[in-house]
């Protein structure tokens, strides 16, 4: 994984308050709204979210740069790779 500190967010995605499916589903639409080589920062504070988004970007082949947590919320930094 990355340092997060050097990272240029194209976008941000604030899912905190929602639960499974809804941050993998709109992290998987909004993907698709930034740019080859842009990085989706996804805030989210889903228990599962860890799991699902690291299964989800596994299964897409876009790149999880890192995953943090701070106060139960997951901060997941993604880079679209197609």
């Amino acid at each position: 994984m990355t340092n997060d500190k050097e990272m240029k967010v194209t976008t941000s995605l604030d899912m905190t308050g929602f639960f499974c499916p809804e941050p993998v589903i709109r992290t998987n639409e909004e993907i698709g709204n930034i740019g080859v080589g842009e990085v989706l920062e996804l805030l989210a504070d889903d228990p599962s979210s860890r799991p699902d988004i690291t299964s989800w970007a596994k299964r897409t082949g876009h790149e999880l740069l890192s995953v943090e947590e701070d106060g139960g919320v997951f901060r997941f930094l993604i880079r679209r790779t197609e």
